[in-house]
């Protein structure tokens, strides 16, 4: 069957290539005990770096802590990111090089030293450790992740870059320019700049970077990571959460730091792509949003929230007020539905919400947030239609009054992202040779669904072997 190609409005391109190449995959760990295994096989590495578990998938049911790695790896530097992106769990002999102190702490994020867990902000201080990537390794991932997605159907991103590995933005601006110049990246790519300080984004437009195109890709808009996930209860609530009542996650920004960074952009013709999962996080982006739009009058933004899963049916309408995109992850059900009703009680039934999003006018685009989540869009689809987990497939449906049909599914999976990168109108003859008919399929069926032949402006860039 032929269909239009996916537009996969929100993923870390560059971090799909680099979790396939460079880290360690622990995303099928099923206990600690099994992570000290796969740990024990990387002993010769300089440092190991390794990425995917999910608490919800050990046997133990808790994080992993630096005394469970340092029962098997002591000297050697080593990293565990959890499946997020958000937490991560450092040895102590991590933490040293890094400078990390037992009370050290840092804004905009936390640190346990005694288990060796560090979320948001914090992380940074481990990644400054990592060796930095050439720019011949950085192409090798960015080739690599142009493969996947290709074969997975994928011929436009919405993507941040800027903030996987610890490089200036500006080389990973000349590596994609390399790139797209020698054909070697095919995938349309809107870079969503994740520059999170006044100094850095004025820095960025004062060197003209703003809105820039290139071939084959165009420096988008401001990306901005406000919060945690929901998982790691880092995700900033406007009420405690149900399983913790000391916390409310993690405020990464202040109201005025927010309101500063997108008045910035919005008065420089950037929009905004804000990271809000909590409801606490999505009002601030909402009243920094408003804050600006009543100074610049920019009424023709495009302006969206990146995930929004909290985002209450007051919210939503807020959202509609104001021209508010929203940038959804259907996958997400893949992992948190074990975790919701825990996390958040009676909120959850005013919780990803994406369905009636789009029923409220919203313009409302599908993502993955790999490598957070697999970016194969048929399992992206699945968990839209079925409101299902993949992983988890005993567990009942989550509000399932919220599942799509398969064509609105698949609209805001294909034409609406183009809405985000301002090229509606334009006539890409982009489409892929799938092995069913996905308007005919069951549900199981849907989410195996293969891609034989992917084109791009009529131009076969991928085939099944």
């Amino acid at each position: 069957m032929k269909m239009k190609s996916f537009i996969d409005s929100h993923m870390h391109f560059l971090g799909i290539g680099l979790n396939a190449l460079e880290y360690v995959d622990l995303s099928n760990a099923k206990s600690i005990l099994e992570i000290k295994e796969i740990l024990s096989k990387e002993r010769n590495r300089e440092i190991i770096i390794a990425r995917g578990w999910h608490q919800n998938n050990l046997l133990e049911n808790r994080y992993p802590s630096r005394i469970d790695i340092e029962e098997i790896i002591k000297d050697t530097p080593v990293i565990l990111i959890r499946a997020c992106g958000h937490v991560l769990v450092a040895n102590e002999t991590a933490m040293i090089i890094a400078g990390i102190k037992y009370n050290s702490n840092v804004s905009g994020g936390t640190i346990d030293y005694d288990n060796g867990i560090l979320t948001e902000n914090a992380l940074e201080l481990i990644y400054n450790i990592i060796p930095k990537a050439t720019k011949k390794r950085i192409k090798q991932y960015f080739i690599e992740a142009n493969k996947i997605l290709l074969s997975c159907g994928i011929t436009s991103i919405g993507s941040d870059d800027f903030s996987t590995i610890n490089v200036d933005y500006e080389l990973i601006i000349e590596s994609l320019k390399e790139l797209y110049d020698e054909d070697l990246i095919q995938v349309r790519l809107l870079e969503q700049v994740n520059l999170p300080s006044k100094e850095k984004l004025l820095e960025f437009i004062d060197k003209g970077y703003a809105n820039k195109v290139y071939k084959g890709f165009k420096l988008g808009p401001l990306k901005l990571l406000a919060d945690g996930s929901l998982g790691g209860r880092t995700a900033y609530l406007n009420q405690p959460y149900t399983d913790d009542v000391d916390s409310r996650g993690v405020k990464v920004f202040t109201q005025d730091e927010l309101n500063d960074l997108v008045f910035i952009a919005d008065s420089n013709n950037m929009d905004v792509a804000i990271h809000a999962i909590g409801d606490g996080t999505i009002d601030m982006v909402i009243m920094a949003i408003e804050s600006s739009l009543k100074i610049t009058k920019r009424f023709s933004h495009r302006h969206s929230i990146i995930h929004a899963q909290l985002a209450t049916r007051n919210q939503i309408k807020k959202m509609r007020q104001l021209n508010i995109s929203a940038q959804v992850q259907p996958i997400f059900l893949n992992s948190d539905i074990p975790i919701i009703k825990n996390r958040i009680g009676e909120r959850h039934f005013d919780s990803y919400l994406f369905n009636t999003m789009d029923k409220e006018g919203i313009k409302t685009v599908f993502g993955t947030d790999s490598p957070v989540e697999p970016v194969n869009p048929f399992y992206n689809l699945y968990s839209a239609i079925t409101r299902k987990s993949i992983k988890y497939p005993n567990l009942e449906p989550f509000l399932v009054k919220e599942a799509f049909n398969i064509s609105d599914a698949l609209k805001c999976y294909t034409e609406n992202g183009y809405y985000l990168s301002y090229e509606e109108n334009k006539n890409y003859d982009d489409y892929i040779i799938i092995n069913k008919d996905i308007y005919n399929c069951s549900d199981d069926e849907l989410k195996d669904i293969e891609v034989l032949e992917t084109y791009i402006n009529s131009k076969l860039v991928y085939e099944k072997k």
